[in-house]
């Protein structure tokens, strides 16, 4: 479990050869190259990178332009369940994968380009000829012959179609012309001007400043207005017939071809992704250095494969982590995750905050276990979480990659809830002893007195202080990972002056509050043999060694570093016992706010009790005819609350646990031979 180890390799090969060893590398699989800057580029790779990259482009543009869903929708995936017929790509070399690409694309590109340009000119000429159309059933209705109106004498006249957004500026333009205008299309109407002959040449000349011409029937259309409509709808009828044929055929070319389109996309940006990282070959003239990481327990079948034939150098890489006082070493190895099983499904919640980087602790397993907890507590029922349960392993059944893992995930989350509620007894909101269930019933958070169904006070305290000191244990091992995150970093200083101490002062202070509430104030506290809460030994020891423990981490706060600097003539004293003192203000406010924080499990929890108390009134008012009312009531909730619950668990890990220890600045290790959804591409 857990982060990978990881090896770094260097391979230096005559340039020549360069192919071939990748070649090699794409059969390996697992290995993360290194993207070297400034170094010198392989002709051949980058050439083949500028024809992956053309072909990718394009077949980006389809996707975009069709609208094809290149993912998997999650409703979709579940209900109809996840069918994807997987293209191999095959060749001998990686110059061989970009021929194929090019060849099996080529065709797709061109003929989908070929129908998308023919519609387009098709649906211009639709245009062109509605336009035409519209105007000649006007000229049609009102029974005028463009060519008769150049033959009035005195009085001036021109039909002619003009675009829409000018005829009120050429309205502006010709005041003592009479415009009448009917609409065309959107963009252009029909308008008659009519003027005096004398203002025949003024109107012509703004008409033509406007870019407005006469109207004129075509010559390939008949010289009557009736026989020249006739013509343009019949070719009308034509033209959308043409269109319906070509679109019937790109749409029958889509459907056949969207699971090939989907796949050739895959393999171009995962080949455009791999030589973009292996054209680098170093600054050698002769020889190429290509230079990458491997997992650890895999770097030995690599020396083997090419250790015969070229220069190996392996070396193991430092499993600490690789950012010391905020600024970056030189080397910064990717993170490759080994969770398994259960585990590995809550990476999707590490990686919400960020993947680790290598040498960093993953959180991932502790995730697990107390994501799981406090789910099962704010969600406890017992029937509900069987129903999420069931939902959950039926998504993993139905899905694949991520939405798998998201389906395991809430189907432990799902039985977390059903063990818990099944401890309180809760099942939809009754007892489970109402089902026939015998259940231990560990709190009795609801009474019912005189028939009237209440919160046992009492039992919702007891819960609080056990969410309480739950939290504690949560906040603990943040703590502590911190102090052990700066050790394993050899960054003692910070860890025996800040980090354990604050561990320690955070145990102690909460020995002092058990203390406090076991003796009933402070006045006591020191003096009474009460049992502090969850302990059990007299209030006085726990506050004696709580106080006295607290006050001697403050001291190592504010002085350890201090001392250190004038130990090492590093830094001043003034300024370290200065930032020591701000650092316990800050430490106690944490204290306080983050452990109070945890109290939602309780709140939540009772929230959830409430909700199914007064939604199964329902039942006791219409017994079975409330059955589709307590249905639809409980999948509101689950899927309401369900929500809420994951929001606030998320919540309790990013900003009360991942904040002690966790930065998840990590980059993903990515192999040439990444997991695919349509494509295999291999080498033979």
């Amino acid at each position: 479990m857990g982060l990978a180890k990881l090896s770094k390799i260097s391979i230096i090969a005559p340039k020549a050869e360069v192919e071939d060893v990748i070649k090699e590398l794409f059969k390996f699989g697992d290995f993360h190259p290194v993207e070297q800057e400034h170094e010198s580029v392989d002709k051949n790779l980058e050439e083949m990178l500028d024809r992956v990259k053309k072909i990718g482009l394009a077949l980006d543009t389809i996707v975009n332009d069709f609208g094809i869903k290149s993912e998997i929708g999650v409703i979709d995936s579940i209900i109809k369940g996840v069918k994807v017929e997987r293209h191999t790509i095959e060749a001998e070399d990686v110059k061989g994968l970009v021929d194929a690409l090019e060849s099996e694309a080529g065709p797709i590109i061109s003929e989908l380009k070929e129908l998308s340009s023919k519609i387009d000119s098709i649906t211009k000429e639709i245009q062109k000829n509605e336009t035409l159309l519209a105007a000649l059933r006007l000229l049609k209705d009102l029974r005028i012959a463009p060519s008769a109106l150049s033959t009035l004498r005195r009085t001036y006249a021109v039909f002619a179609v003009v675009p829409t957004r000018d005829l009120q500026e050429i309205k502006r333009s010709l005041p003592e012309a009479a415009i009448l205008h009917v609409t065309l299309t959107k963009a252009l109407s029909a308008a008659l001007f009519v003027a005096s002959s004398g203002d025949a040449e003024r109107v012509e000349r703004v008409l033509k400043g406007f870019g407005v011409k006469p109207f004129t029937i075509p010559e390939w259309l008949p010289g009557t207005i009736p026989e020249a409509y006739a013509t343009v709808e019949s070719k009308l009828v034509e033209l959308n017939a043409e269109l319906s044929d070509v679109r019937q055929k790109l749409n029958l070319i889509l459907e056949n071809s969207k699971g090939k389109i989907l796949s050739l996309k895959e393999g171009a940006s995962i080949l455009k992704e791999s030589l973009e990282r292996l054209k680098s070959t170093g600054r050698l003239k002769r020889f190429a250095t290509i230079e990458g990481y491997v997992p650890y327990d895999k770097s030995s079948e690599l020396v083997k494969m090419f250790g015969e034939k070229y220069p190996v150098y392996v070396s193991e890489v430092e499993t600490t982590h690789m950012v010391e006082h905020g600024a970056a070493r030189t080397e910064n190895p990717p993170t490759l995750l080994r969770n398994r099983g259960i585990v590995k499904a809550f990476e999707n919640v590490t990686n919400i905050q960020g993947l680790p980087a290598h040498g960093e602790i993953d959180p991932t397993p502790f995730v697990a276990l107390f994501f799981s907890i406090f789910y099962g507590i704010m969600f406890a029922d017992f029937g509900q979480g069987l129903v999420l349960m069931i939902f959950g392993l039926f998504m993993r059944m139905r899905t694949k990659g991520r939405l798998r893992d998201w389906g395991t995930l809430l189907a432990v989350l799902g039985l977390s809830s059903s063990i818990a509620g099944f401890l309180l007894g809760e099942c939809f909101g009754f007892k489970l002893s109402n089902w026939g269930i015998a259940s231990p019933e560990l709190v009795h958070l609801v009474e019912e007195h005189a028939g009237v169904k209440e919160l046992n006070l009492a039992a919702v305290q007891k819960l609080l202080q056990f969410t309480i000191m739950l939290g504690v244990v949560h906040l603990a091992l943040g703590y502590s990972l911190s102090a052990y995150k700066h050790i394993k970093n050899r960054e003692y200083l910070e860890a025996f002056t800040s980090k354990i101490p604050t561990i320690l002062m955070y145990i102690f202070g909460v020995l002092f509050a058990l203390a406090f509430f076991g003796a009933g104030g402070i006045s006591q506290m020191l003096t009474s043999q009460n049992p502090a809460p969850f302990i059990g030994l007299p209030s006085s020891l726990v506050g004696t060694i709580g106080m006295g423990g607290g006050i001697a981490c403050i001291f190592i706060l504010i002085l350890g570093r201090p001392i250190a600097n004038m130990l090492t003539r590093k830094g001043g004293f003034v300024g370290a016992a200065g930032m020591g003192l701000l650092e316990v203000l800050e430490n106690i406010i944490h204290f306080l706010s983050n452990t109070i924080s945890y109290a939602r499990l309780t709140i939540l929890l009772l929230v959830h009790i409430a909700l199914l108390m007064l939604l199964n009134n329902v039942w006791y008012a219409l017994g079975l005819l409330s059955l589709p009312i307590l249905i639809v009531g409980n999948l509101g909730i689950m899927a309401l609350e369900g929500l809420i619950v994951f929001i606030q668990s998320l919540r309790l890990h990013l900003y009360e646990f991942f904040t002690k220890f966790f930065e998840g600045n990590g980059k993903p290790f990515k192999s040439l031979r990444p997991e695919t959804t349509y494509v295999n591409i291999r080498i033979k």
